[in-house]
């Protein structure tokens, strides 16, 4: 998925590298229309040789079940290549719909970026 939200597109992710974490800023809209590149750029970060993956969703505006399901769908490919992945910054909006979906329990988050980075 490009570093910009093109023409149709709702959704906008920008890399960066702390360290050895990638931190990947979510902003916009992550629904089925987004969902598969999202999901397909997830699974990249698992082989890129970092020793974890921050997901800065404070930008995020609205996430569909599709949204949720690619979250659901890469965790185990984190959890079986080793990478650390951890949410951060999300919305109230956010919270609670991973709360609702009991997500909260299954991918480890932090309040913000800094704190997901500095994380032993």
């Amino acid at each position: 998925m490009p570093d910009s939200a093109g023409p149709g597109r709702t959704l906008k992710v920008e890399t960066r590298d702390e360290g050895r974490a990638r931190v990947l800023k979510v902003v916009g809209q992550l629904t089925e229309t987004e969902a598969p590149q999202f999901l397909e750029m997830l699974k990249r970060e698992t082989s890129a040789g970092r020793a974890r993956v921050v997901l800065d969703m404070d930008g995020i505006e609205y996430m569909s079940s599709a949204g949720l399901g690619a979250l659901v769908s890469v965790h185990p490919t984190f959890i079986g290549s080793g990478v650390r992945f951890i949410l951060a910054g999300t919305n109230p909006k956010v919270r609670k719909l991973l709360a609702l979906t009991s997500l909260d329990k299954l991918i480890e988050s932090a309040e913000t970026v800094p704190e997901a980075i500095s994380r032993p």
